[in-house]
């Protein structure tokens, strides 16, 4: 029976191994006893000197009130004439937040008597979106959200920007008109003069 209760306290019982020399490093950092190296002469006596030790043939001078730096930055530097790092190509304009105003069509030509429409996005936006392909240099137009004659709408955008047969095409499966090129202000301006 002793033996048996021996058994699960032989584990706690038995020596641990000494700690690694570093945690021992670290904790005598930490000693409360006095240091074994004797101090600095210097410092002992800065601590023990009177209020008016500094005697006033070896106290410092005063610094002066402009810095050695302040006479530098005042020559004149020398000029290098760098090349201006900019853009290598020609970067758009920036879009205008206020669109500027069109003048409608006539009326037979206007977006009722069409026999197409293209609807407005839910922020009131025509739903004209540019594409980048390849890296970005292949742009198209791409026309969404198009109702009734969808071939009318591409063959009048094709002479109006005057684009070849391949350039303005429609995707049958989404009912898209994409139009190769970046042409989203011109199509807009095409769009809004026919009140959409």
């Amino acid at each position: 029976m002793a033996s048996a209760l021996a058994a699960p306290l032989m584990p706690f019982l038995r020596p641990m191994p000494l700690p690694r020399p570093s945690t021992i490093r670290c904790l005598l950092r930490y000693s409360t006893t006095t240091p074994c190296r004797a101090e600095d002469r210097n410092l002992t006596a800065s601590r023990t000197a009177s209020p008016t030790y500094p005697p006033p043939s070896m106290r410092s001078n005063l610094r002066p009130k402009e810095s050695h730096a302040s006479h530098r930055s005042s020559h004149p530097k020398k000029t290098r004439n760098y090349p201006i790092r900019g853009t290598s190509h020609h970067q758009p304009a920036p879009p205008k937040l206020i669109p500027t105003p069109v003048e409608p069509l006539a009326e037979e030509l206007c977006a009722p008597n069409l026999p197409y429409f293209v609807t407005r996005t839910p922020s009131n936006e025509l739903p004209i979106y540019t594409l980048r392909k390849r890296g970005g240099n292949m742009l198209l137009t791409r026309v969404k959200k198009v109702d009734g004659k969808i071939e009318d709408l591409r063959d009048e955008l094709r002479t109006h920007l005057g684009l070849g047969e391949k350039e303005a095409v429609i995707n049958r499966i989404t009912g898209h008109v994409v139009l190769k090129g970046h042409h989203r202000p011109k199509v807009e301006q095409f769009l809004r003069e026919r009140r959409f």
